[in-house]
């Protein structure tokens, strides 16, 4: 059985790291981009009353303390 040198070794995985990098970012650049959602570019799931309210509430705990 033929006995490969540290160097060698090492070289070659080098190289295979490097082609297989080069693959990964290929593939991934030839994907599309997703749609961007339209209408929703402020949407909240709480209301900005529930977030105001918790602000002021946190200001008044913080000035007390």
């Amino acid at each position: 059985m033929a006995q490969i040198s540290i160097v060698k070794a090492a070289a070659m995985l080098a190289f295979a790291l490097v082609a297989l990098s080069a693959y990964a970012t290929t593939a991934s650049a030839l994907a599309p981009a997703p749609s961007p959602d339209t209408g929703d570019a402020f949407s909240l799931p709480v209301s900005g009353a529930v977030i105001g309210t918790s602000l002021l509430v946190s200001v008044i705990a913080f000035l007390r303390h």
